[in-house]
Protein backbone atom coordinates (compact mmCIF):
# COMPACT_ATOMS: atom_id res chain seq x y z
CA UNK A 1 0.00 0.00 0.00
CA UNK A 2 1.62 3.30 -0.83
CA UNK A 3 0.92 6.28 1.17
CA UNK A 4 0.94 10.17 0.13
CA UNK A 5 3.23 12.73 2.06
CA UNK A 6 -0.65 14.38 3.07
CA UNK A 7 -1.31 10.23 4.30
CA UNK A 8 2.14 9.60 6.32
CA UNK A 9 1.48 13.27 8.31
CA UNK A 10 -2.01 12.10 9.22
CA UNK A 11 -0.99 8.92 10.54
CA UNK A 12 2.00 10.33 12.52
CA UNK A 13 -0.04 13.03 13.95
CA UNK A 14 -3.13 10.39 14.88
CA UNK A 15 -0.14 7.78 16.26
CA UNK A 16 1.40 10.53 18.62
CA UNK A 17 -2.54 12.06 19.47
CA UNK A 18 -3.50 7.99 20.75
CA UNK A 19 0.14 8.08 22.77
CA UNK A 20 -0.63 10.89 24.74
CA UNK A 21 -4.12 9.80 25.28
CA UNK A 22 -3.30 6.77 26.74
CA UNK A 23 -0.51 8.87 28.89
CA UNK A 24 -3.26 10.39 30.33
CA UNK A 25 -5.47 8.11 30.97
CA UNK A 26 -2.69 6.05 33.01
CA UNK A 27 -2.19 9.03 35.55
CA UNK A 28 -5.87 9.30 36.09
CA UNK A 29 -6.10 5.91 36.86
CA UNK A 30 -2.83 5.68 38.79
CA UNK A 31 -3.85 5.16 43.04
CA UNK A 32 -3.06 8.29 44.83
CA UNK A 33 0.04 8.68 47.42
CA UNK A 34 -0.08 10.70 50.78
CA UNK A 35 2.35 12.97 50.85
CA UNK A 36 5.18 12.63 53.55
CA UNK A 37 5.58 15.36 56.01
CA UNK A 38 9.16 15.82 57.05
CA UNK A 39 10.67 13.92 60.08
CA UNK A 40 8.88 11.02 58.88
CA UNK A 41 5.53 10.14 61.50
CA UNK A 42 3.13 12.23 62.10
CA UNK A 43 3.12 13.88 65.67
CA UNK A 44 1.50 12.06 68.60
CA UNK A 45 -0.64 12.94 71.60
CA UNK A 46 0.97 13.24 74.68
CA UNK A 47 -1.08 11.97 77.48
CA UNK A 48 -0.04 14.45 80.67
CA UNK A 49 0.43 12.38 84.12
CA UNK A 50 -0.37 14.37 87.42
CA UNK A 51 1.99 13.36 90.29
CA UNK A 52 0.73 14.00 93.70
CA UNK A 53 2.98 16.80 95.28
CA UNK A 54 2.35 15.86 98.70
CA UNK A 55 3.97 12.53 98.46
CA UNK A 56 6.26 13.03 95.73
CA UNK A 57 8.65 15.27 97.55
CA UNK A 58 10.16 14.82 101.03
CA UNK A 59 11.63 17.76 102.58
CA UNK A 60 15.25 18.49 102.83
CA UNK A 61 16.97 16.90 105.75
CA UNK A 62 20.49 18.91 106.54
CA UNK A 63 23.00 16.70 107.32
CA UNK A 64 24.31 18.22 110.74
CA UNK A 65 20.59 17.64 111.82
CA UNK A 66 20.29 13.89 109.92
CA UNK A 67 20.84 11.78 113.19
CA UNK A 68 18.31 14.18 116.10
CA UNK A 69 15.85 14.10 113.05
CA UNK A 70 15.66 10.70 111.99
CA UNK A 71 15.00 9.55 115.99
CA UNK A 72 12.73 12.21 116.71
CA UNK A 73 10.86 11.74 113.72
CA UNK A 74 10.10 8.19 114.22
CA UNK A 75 9.22 8.56 117.89
CA UNK A 76 6.66 11.27 116.58
CA UNK A 77 5.58 8.99 113.80
CA UNK A 78 4.99 5.92 115.90
CA UNK A 79 3.27 7.88 118.54
CA UNK A 80 1.33 10.77 117.16
CA UNK A 81 0.41 8.56 114.09
CA UNK A 82 2.26 11.21 111.75
CA UNK A 83 3.35 10.75 108.27
CA UNK A 84 6.92 10.16 107.60
CA UNK A 85 6.91 13.56 105.56
CA UNK A 86 5.37 15.88 107.70
CA UNK A 87 7.10 14.34 110.96
CA UNK A 88 10.13 14.90 109.64
CA UNK A 89 8.88 18.78 108.33
CA UNK A 90 7.98 19.51 111.83
CA UNK A 91 11.26 18.11 113.16
CA UNK A 92 13.22 20.56 110.68
CA UNK A 93 11.42 23.55 111.51
CA UNK A 94 11.72 22.56 115.24
CA UNK A 95 15.34 22.29 115.32
CA UNK A 96 15.93 25.79 112.62
CA UNK A 97 13.78 27.74 115.13
CA UNK A 98 15.48 26.52 118.32
CA UNK A 99 18.88 27.52 116.92
CA UNK A 100 17.28 31.03 115.64
CA UNK A 101 15.45 31.76 119.25
CA UNK A 102 17.93 29.92 121.70
CA UNK A 103 15.52 27.31 122.63
CA UNK A 104 15.84 23.09 122.60
CA UNK A 105 14.23 21.70 119.83
CA UNK A 106 12.89 18.81 121.74
CA UNK A 107 11.26 21.88 123.97
CA UNK A 108 8.99 23.21 120.74
CA UNK A 109 8.30 19.75 119.92
CA UNK A 110 6.42 19.03 123.43
CA UNK A 111 4.75 22.26 123.16
CA UNK A 112 3.70 20.97 119.83
CA UNK A 113 2.63 17.45 121.21
CA UNK A 114 0.63 19.30 124.15
CA UNK A 115 -1.22 21.80 122.66
CA UNK A 116 -2.21 20.18 119.37
CA UNK A 117 -0.98 16.52 119.21
CA UNK A 118 0.87 17.67 115.87
CA UNK A 119 -2.04 18.18 114.29
CA UNK A 120 -1.88 21.53 111.86
CA UNK A 121 -5.35 22.51 110.77
CA UNK A 122 -6.60 22.06 115.04
CA UNK A 123 -8.36 24.85 116.18
CA UNK A 124 -9.74 25.52 119.63
CA UNK A 125 -13.19 26.73 121.48
CA UNK A 126 -11.16 30.34 122.08
CA UNK A 127 -9.73 30.58 118.52
CA UNK A 128 -6.18 28.71 118.75
CA UNK A 129 -4.81 27.63 115.71
CA UNK A 130 -2.36 25.18 113.87
CA UNK A 131 0.75 23.21 115.69
CA UNK A 132 1.20 25.26 118.38
CA UNK A 133 -2.22 26.49 119.13
CA UNK A 134 -1.20 30.30 118.61
CA UNK A 135 -4.11 32.91 119.52
CA UNK A 136 -4.48 35.48 116.70
CA UNK A 137 -6.13 38.31 118.80
CA UNK A 138 -3.32 38.33 120.72
CA UNK A 139 -0.32 38.16 119.00
CA UNK A 140 -1.89 40.29 116.29
CA UNK A 141 1.24 42.14 114.96
CA UNK A 142 3.14 38.72 114.93
CA UNK A 143 0.36 37.10 112.72
CA UNK A 144 0.11 39.96 110.60
CA UNK A 145 4.16 39.35 109.81
CA UNK A 146 3.05 35.97 108.60
CA UNK A 147 0.12 37.07 106.31
CA UNK A 148 -3.00 36.71 108.66
CA UNK A 149 -4.65 34.48 110.46
CA UNK A 150 -5.09 31.69 107.70
CA UNK A 151 -1.03 31.22 107.55
CA UNK A 152 -0.96 29.92 110.77
CA UNK A 153 -2.05 26.64 109.19
CA UNK A 154 1.24 26.81 107.64
CA UNK A 155 3.55 24.41 110.06
CA UNK A 156 6.54 27.00 109.11
CA UNK A 157 4.86 30.20 110.04
CA UNK A 158 3.15 28.40 112.92
CA UNK A 159 6.24 27.13 114.48
CA UNK A 160 8.15 30.35 113.64
CA UNK A 161 5.36 32.41 115.40
CA UNK A 162 4.86 29.67 118.17
CA UNK A 163 8.62 30.00 119.20
CA UNK A 164 9.34 33.79 118.94
CA UNK A 165 5.65 34.14 121.58
CA UNK A 166 7.08 31.18 124.11
CA UNK A 167 10.70 33.34 123.75
CA UNK A 168 8.60 36.82 124.43
CA UNK A 169 7.33 34.52 127.65
CA UNK A 170 10.41 33.65 129.04
CA UNK A 171 11.96 37.01 128.81
CA UNK A 172 9.44 38.25 130.17
CA UNK A 173 9.98 35.62 133.22
CA UNK A 174 13.54 36.04 133.28
CA UNK A 175 13.95 32.33 132.45
CA UNK A 176 11.75 30.69 134.47
CA UNK A 177 9.97 28.09 132.28
CA UNK A 178 7.03 26.57 134.21
CA UNK A 179 5.79 30.61 134.06
CA UNK A 180 6.24 30.94 130.68
CA UNK A 181 4.63 27.89 129.53
CA UNK A 182 1.50 29.42 131.74
CA UNK A 183 1.54 32.17 130.20
CA UNK A 184 1.91 30.65 126.53
CA UNK A 185 -1.17 28.35 127.62
CA UNK A 186 -3.27 31.56 129.03
CA UNK A 187 -3.29 29.60 132.62
CA UNK A 188 -0.85 31.91 134.49
CA UNK A 189 -2.25 32.51 137.93
CA UNK A 190 -4.46 29.40 137.96
CA UNK A 191 -3.78 25.81 139.07
CA UNK A 192 -3.58 24.50 135.66
CA UNK A 193 -0.98 21.01 135.01
CA UNK A 194 -0.24 22.50 131.28
CA UNK A 195 3.74 22.96 132.40
CA UNK A 196 3.88 19.64 134.10
CA UNK A 197 2.21 18.19 131.19
CA UNK A 198 4.81 20.07 128.64
CA UNK A 199 7.89 18.48 130.67
CA UNK A 200 6.67 15.02 130.34
CA UNK A 201 6.68 15.24 127.01
CA UNK A 202 10.03 17.40 127.00
CA UNK A 203 12.28 14.85 128.66
CA UNK A 204 10.83 11.94 127.09
CA UNK A 205 11.94 14.12 123.66
CA UNK A 206 15.18 14.21 125.25
CA UNK A 207 15.62 10.63 126.43
CA UNK A 208 14.85 9.84 122.29
CA UNK A 209 17.41 12.46 121.50
CA UNK A 210 19.97 11.17 123.75
CA UNK A 211 19.16 7.54 122.83
CA UNK A 212 19.20 7.76 119.19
Amino acid sequence: MAFTINDKERFILSFKASLLGAAILMLATAPARSEEVDGGEPPRLTQTTTVDDSSATTPEIKPADRQKVVSLSRHIQHKYRIPPRKANQIVQEAIDNGRRHDLDPELILALIAVESTFKERAVSRVGARGLMQVMPGSHHRKVSEIGGSHALFDPVKNIHVGSRILVKYLDAHSGNLRRALLSYNGSLGTRSSFPDRVMRVYRDLQRVTIEG
